[in-house]
């Protein structure tokens, strides 16, 4: 229930509220995810208000469980085919929504990692947000706000959710990272004879949750790395600025980007049941090797 969240996000929670209260719904919404680890349960509790709201508590129970079952036909996920969303699921998308609802009014789709299209295929989504059909709720996520047109990003309405896992949780995560990427740049690839110790002993290999934040926390770290190559020196982890540099003075801006590329392509294989030790290993080859 979307009660649930009233206080973990009370900004997001509000803006929702307020939504479906005033009866005056977008006909799309972007939500910045933030890395929160609960942004899909959210927005299908969303998605459950706003089918729901004008149900008796019988009809609600059914509708719900049969959306928990994934069994109701109104509602339609996207996500990457591979690593990208392809032109032809957008296509195949407005084809099947150009037909009018069978149950109820309402008909949502959402796209997860919404920032994972090429131009020709965010083209085709945006000419799809530009002429919405009446009763069609467009919700598009994504933890990479900023890797979406802006033309995309202006027809939405944005609800930003916070990243509420508790401090001493990402501490640990970026203590762990931070000691990996050092270690990983002073010592190249002999990093996988330290891989026990320096990852796998604190998060395993079968949490694959858990290394999509490891590898959204590397990037960010390199990003920061790129911006210190580059004389800048307001960073996000600047409690780390020390270590950063010394590893920016190893790497020329060309060769920290293309890290920072192959980081990238890496976490979008976590989703695809890629084998972690396997993964980790290649992440110490490519990024380490290229000392």
């Amino acid at each position: 229930m979307l009660n649930d969240y009233k206080e973990s996000q009370a900004i997001a929670y509000n803006l929702m509220m307020n939504e479906i209260s005033s009866n005056h719904l977008s006909h799309a919404y972007l939500f910045d995810e933030n890395n929160a680890n609960e942004s899909f349960d959210i927005v299908m509790a969303f998605i459950k208000e706003i089918l729901g709201n004008k149900l008796e508590n019988e009809e609600r129970n059914q509708l719900f469980k049969r959306i928990d079952d994934g069994n109701y036909g109104e509602i339609k996920i996207i996500e990457p085919d591979g690593m990208l969303i392809k032109k032809r699921q957008i296509l195949d998308l407005q084809q099947e929504f150009s037909l009018s609802a069978i149950e109820g009014s309402k008909r949502i789709y959402i796209i997860r990692d919404a920032d994972k299209m090429r131009s020709e295929t965010a083209n085709s989504m945006l000419k799809f947000l530009e002429e919405p059909n009446e009763g069609i709720i467009a919700i598009l996520m994504t933890n990479n706000f900023n890797g979406l047109l802006p033309t995309i990003v202006s027809r939405c309405q944005i609800i930003r959710l916070n990243n509420n896992s508790n401090g001493d949780f990402d501490n640990e995560y970026n203590e762990l990272c931070i000691n990996f990427i050092t270690f990983l740049e002073n010592s190249g690839i002999k990093t996988i004879y330290k891989e026990q110790e320096l990852l796998f002993d604190t998060i395993g290999v079968k949490e694959r949750e858990k290394y999509i934040i490891f590898f959204d926390k590397l990037i960010d770290m390199y990003y920061d790395i790129l911006k210190i190559s580059n004389g800048v020196e307001n960073i996000r982890n600047s409690n780390y600025f020390d270590n950063l540099k010394a590893i920016a003075m190893k790497n020329n801006p060309m060769r920290l980007l293309d890290k920072i590329d192959m980081l990238i392509e890496m976490k979008d294989t976590i989703k695809n049941n890629v084998n972690i030790n396997l993964l980790i290993d290649s992440l110490i080859v490519s990024v380490g090797g290229t000392q």
